[in-house]
């Protein structure tokens, strides 16, 4: 995706805001030596030889694509008008009057730039890109400002034709990131290839609704940064499914954490291909190969996980708790106890009536929104990998399990009983707390001290009156709680026990606060002062 415009903030007002969700300026003061001596070519830009920050002077060059979908705009692509390997780049950063005054099939001079290569560098240190990839790009020159000035009309060039399966197939990672790495900045097209994911948005969170994303062949992601995928919108991802064989599929490379194909326009994906490679399972979790060109074979592909019995074990809630377990997984017959508020994560329990040790957090990773019928009281099959996540070596991690697959396997009969006589102050402590974590729990005489607004990501501040008061924080995961809410102390409120990887601290889910299912029994004033 597209990263957020990083320049002077004495020039911040002039610029569109691009897609992102962070910045890195690991190379704004590298300097590759003296300037070129006259104007250069992309391929020279994209050429490793040419350091990161050096000057950079392009003379007609075609503008292929100008990103103008979604709620962040601005930065804009151009190629040599030859075309071929090497010859686009991505250019983010010109000043809004000058990105304005441009459109697709211009040709222009761009000056006042230098050459960047970006990796995301994480936030505070951590949740960087450690892959050693980069996306080589154009930005304004340090302290400067870039220019573009459209000097003629031109021909958009032909995009390339690029066998996916065939990059897919490579032995190694390495080899793969060779190959897409030649036509970064580039149009191509590839044809007939197998939709590995179903549409979904990008990022556990989902916070932009334009943003969305379906894993291809040749271990590619097509990624709605320019244009809706197909049956999209604006707010909706669309209506492609995992094994869809996708026609054609056009649009340009780009990098942020895997290689991204975005697509131009919402008519440049087409579906009812034929012959698109075939996807693992079954039969071909055995033979050795990488049938649908994504990297990955046999058992080692998620396809493969959810389709064949053999690449996954079925474990128990309790036993992912006490040892994290290395492969996929299925958790058999388990209660469905909350729901992400966004629709696409979930907390299950071992029984309906389950303790300590008995709940786990599961996360949406790249998969559609939850079925209808995934409601709380549901039981479910779920099938997915566990990991111990934490952002750095700070603190305690969360066991989380990403979901690749769940099934329903009962309506709901009766409510899950959530845990009672925790106290706040025992479960913030992480040897008497740890074991509560992803477990419906029910507390009392909680205080609603104040209500997060968006500035603080909506963490609001609560208190338990035991013997003394206890304070702690709730986050709006399931349920946000509303301003009118705030100061009210309810006698009970239930929702997941969980843990902030971030912020290092044990902290609470309410899942609601208007009835008595979703967790208030009565208000009380008395009993929280």
């Amino acid at each position: 995706m597209s990263r957020t415009i990083a320049v002077a903030i004495t020039l911040a007002a002039a610029f569109f805001a691009c897609r992102s969700s962070g910045d890195d300026t690991s190379g704004d003061d590298v300097q590759g030596g003296d300037a070129p001596s006259g104007d250069v070519t992309i391929q020279e830009v994209q050429n490793d030889s040419m350091a990161p920050g050096t000057p950079v002077t392009l003379k007609g060059v075609v503008v292929t694509t100008i990103d103008l979908f979604g709620g962040k705009t601005g930065d804009f692509w151009v190629e040599e008008p030859g075309g071929g390997e090497r010859s686009g780049v991505h250019v983010f950063g010109a000043p809004l009057a000058s990105v304005s005054a441009i459109a697709v099939g211009d040709l222009v001079d761009i000056t006042g730039a230098q050459k960047d290569e970006f990796a995301y560098a994480g936030s505070n240190g951590s949740g960087g890109d450690t892959s050693g990839r980069s996306i080589t790009e154009l930005k304004p020159v340090n302290g400067g400002m870039m220019t573009v000035t459209k000097v003629g009309t031109g021909t958009v060039p032909a995009p390339v034709m690029v066998d996916a399966l065939m990059i897919g197939q490579k032995a190694t990672q390495a080899e793969r990131d060779a190959e897409w790495e030649k036509w970064e900045g580039v149009l191509i097209t590839m044809k007939n290839v197998s939709a590995l994911s179903s549409a979904a948005c990008v990022g556990s969170a989902c916070n932009d609704k334009s943003l969305n994303k379906i894993d291809l062949t040749g271990g590619i992601v097509l990624e709605s940064s320019l244009a809706a995928l197909p049956g999209g919108s604006a707010t909706t991802p669309g209506n492609v499914a995992r094994g869809d064989c996708l026609g054609t599929v056009t649009g340009v490379v780009d990098y942020f954490f895997d290689y991204l194909l975005l697509n131009t326009a919402a008519d440049s994906v087409t579906t009812g291909g034929t012959g698109c490679p075939a996807a693992e399972a079954a039969a071909l979790c055995t033979d050795g190969m990488d049938n649908d060109g994504n990297g990955f074979k046999d058992c080692d592909d998620n396809s493969c996980v959810i389709s064949e019995a053999t690449c996954r074990t079925t474990t128990t809630i309790a036993a992912v708790q006490a040892t994290t377990p290395t492969g996929a997984v299925e958790l058999q017959d388990v209660y469905v106890t909350a729901i992400g508020r966004t629709g696409y994560d979930l907390w299950v329990s071992s029984s309906l009536t389950a303790g300590a040790n008995a709940g786990i957090y599961i996360r949406a990773s790249g998969v559609p929104m939850l079925d209808a019928n995934v409601v709380v009281g549901a039981k479910v099959n779920v099938i997915g990998k566990v990991t111990e996540f934490n952002n750095d070596t700070m603190g305690d991690p969360l066991t989380q399990m990403s979901r690749l697959a769940l099934t329903v396997i009962a309506a709901p009969t009766v409510p899950p009983t959530p845990v009672l006589g925790q106290t706040v102050a025992s479960l913030l402590v992480p040897a008497t707390g740890e074991p509560y974590e992803g477990v419906l729990v029910t507390l009392t005489n909680v205080k609603i001290t104040t209500v997060g607004a968006s500035a603080a990501f909506y963490v609001s501040d609560l208190s338990q009156k035991t013997t003394v008061s206890t304070a702690f924080k709730a986050d709006d995961d399931v349920y946000r709680l509303l301003p009118a809410e705030a100061t009210k102390c309810y006698s009970t409120i239930t929702g997941i026990w969980s843990y902030n990887v971030f912020d290092n601290r044990y902290l609470f889910f309410p899942r609601g606060t208007g009835t008595t299912v979703d967790g208030v029994l009565a208000v009380n004033q008395t009993d929280c002062n």
